[in-house]
């Protein structure tokens, strides 16, 4: 067995120190060794997220310099929230923030978010899992400190007089009365309703107001159900009022005096995913990465006629509309880096915030993963993925296809796989090709085999095996459009180390990381993807069993 590059590597700093693990058999093993253990000292738990706090330090470091003569407005926000969580407030700055934030013509759940941060010392949103205020709620209810002063707020219904003595925002809420009127029946139901369930009273500290707590807190001791509603029903209530609301009740606290503490990078973590546009627009001015774009585009457009190589085969032999069909689709998917519009003005950019595409960190992963938008039939690219130890400027075109190419065939392969495939370039369902697809007798076979293999997980999986391939294919294929690459292409040693690297995109600390999404777990992935790929079987010498199942299903 020849492993003479893997110790190249060891000693270039590209690979972790390797066990010595049987390829065939365990290929996560032998390509991520012991990381877990290399990194237990490190903020990251996997080899993408060591991309994400990368990305995350550089934008701590432009948030601490301070703000530039000319920068923008739409970045105020995205300053003042990490400010926020970074460097605890007095109780005056926390009323200017407050007060920013109020007079904004449109208050969305972020703004929110960012107000909740300032007044209640959020440091719960370094967990918060979605942008949902029902949660947020939930655990701000739930939350202890054994070293906050209780008597630092002030839990009893706003009175009255004292509403009147506070109130200053008639500019922005003009209906005085009515906003009395919210007030008063938010408040009164806080203090009397006691909600009746199956619940036990809460135990211990949580019966108490939880910490920094500064809203009316009832004389009973609350039950879960009691605040679940409560979470409930501050989530329903308005925005701009509540922050309104928040503002007034701030006003009548003592305090506050000592705040939490967190890591530069976490507090960035968190501007960047409530805030993902002005903190990308800051990153890509001081550390430009979209000059990579042609190179990332010549390996998509390679990545595409690979996958056209296969849809013209035809080995389904579909019909002629639907040859038409998927091959159409294919020319018109695009790939698009950063979430910001291209050649954008700041104006136009704050002004079309909300229709831009966010990064769903929890829905899609990693910050640094990218994803396809059947909507649009298009590849996005987060800047992030676009550092070490992923990518370099200049790096071999052999490591830039096994990552980098890996991953955009993932993607790419999405549009293709047994969901997406029933979208069309415009991301409509085409009825008629469907319908096709199920008469299909060897699509549905090969649809099959991926049911009983691989269960709900088929479409991941799919895209882990056709992406692997078509980078493969790309690299190490002979097509006229290949650019000239290193002579020694196509060695034993140039296919294990493209496999070496491929794996090395998904080692982790598996024990600190679920595999129950979609994906499975890492090592799943990594060995489910070369399984049954002859090209990795024969870079390893790997003994070809008679009762090995038969080779991956192919849908194309």
């Amino acid at each position: 067995m020849r492993f003479s590059l893997r110790w190249v590597a060891i000693a270039l700093g590209w690979l972790p120190i390797l066990v010595m693990a049987d390829p065939c058999r365990d290929f996560y093993a032998t390509a991520c060794g012991n990381w877990s253990a290399i990194h237990a000292n490190d903020p990251y738990r996997s080899f993408v997220g060591q991309l994400d706090y990368d990305y995350q330090e550089e934008l701590a470091e432009l948030l601490d310099r301070g703000k530039q003569d000319d920068e923008p407005r739409f970045l105020q926000l995205l300053r003042d929230f990490y400010a926020s969580c970074r460097r605890p407030l007095t109780k005056d700055q926390v009323l200017r923030v407050l007060e920013k934030l109020i007079a904004l013509d449109n208050v969305e759940d972020e703004e929110l978010t960012v107000g909740l941060t300032a007044a209640f010392r959020l440091e719960v949103l370094v967990e918060m899992e979605r942008h949902n205020m029902y949660d947020i709620w939930t655990q701000l209810l739930t939350r202890t400190d054994l070293d906050w002063n209780r008597n630092e707020t002030n839990r009893e219904p706003l009175s009255r007089q004292k509403f009147d003595l506070l109130w200053q925002f008639g500019e922005v809420y003009h209906d005085k009365e009515l906003a009395w009127h919210l007030l008063s029946n938010l408040e009164w139901p806080i203090m009397t309703n006691r909600v009746e369930d199956d619940d036990d009273e809460l135990p211990g500290s949580l019966g108490q107001p939880p910490a920094f707590w500064m809203l009316p807190w009832p004389k009973f001791k609350p039950t879960y159900g009691y605040l679940r509603w409560l979470a409930r029903s501050l989530a329903e209530t308005t925005n701009r009022f509540l922050l309104i609301y928040i503002y007034l009740r701030l006003k009548l606290v003592e305090g506050p005096t000592t705040s939490w503490r967190i890591e530069r990078s976490e507090c960035a973590e968190q501007a960047r995913q409530i805030l993902s546009h002005p903190a990308v627009w800051l990153m890509e001015k001081h550390h430009p990465r979209l000059n990579e774009e042609p190179l990332l585009q010549d390996v998509f457009q390679e990545l595409k006629q690979r996958f056209g190589q296969k849809l013209r085969a035809n080995r389904n032999n579909f019909s002629e509309r639907t040859q038409q069909y998927l091959l159409n689709k294919l020319e018109r998917m695009e790939l698009r880096l950063s979430v910001l519009p291209r050649n954008c003005s700041t104006k136009s950019l704050m002004t079309s915030r909300n229709g831009l595409y966010p990064v769903q960190v929890h829905r899609f992963g990693s910050f640094a993963s990218p994803f396809y938008m059947t909507a649009e039939n298009r590849l996005l690219v987060p800047l992030s993925l676009l550092g070490p130890p992923l990518y370099s400027a200049n790096q071999a075109d052999i490591l830039t296809y096994s990552g980098l190419g890996f991953v955009l065939g993932h993607e790419l392969t999405h549009g293709f796989d047994p969901d997406g495939v029933n979208f069309n370039s415009r991301g409509r369902t085409s009825h008629l090709v469907r319908r096709e697809l199920n008469r299909n007798g060897r699509f549905q076979r090969e649809l099959r085999c991926l049911n009983r293999k691989f269960g709900s997980r088929r479409d991941e999986k799919f895209a882990d095996a056709n992406g692997l391939e078509l980078a493969y294919s790309a690299y190490f294929g002979t097509a006229q459009t290949d650019r000239k690459r290193d002579p020694l292409r196509g060695s034993a040693d140039q296919k294990q180390q493209f496999f070496l690297n491929f794996a090395q995109f998904f080692c982790s600390d598996e024990e600190a990381r679920e595999d129950g999404d979609d994906h499975g777990s890492d090592r799943e992935r990594v060995n489910d993807a070369v399984a049954n790929f002859e090209p990795f079987r024969e870079a390893f010498d790997c003994p070809t069993s008679r009762n090995r199942r038969r080779q991956q299903c192919r849908l194309f």
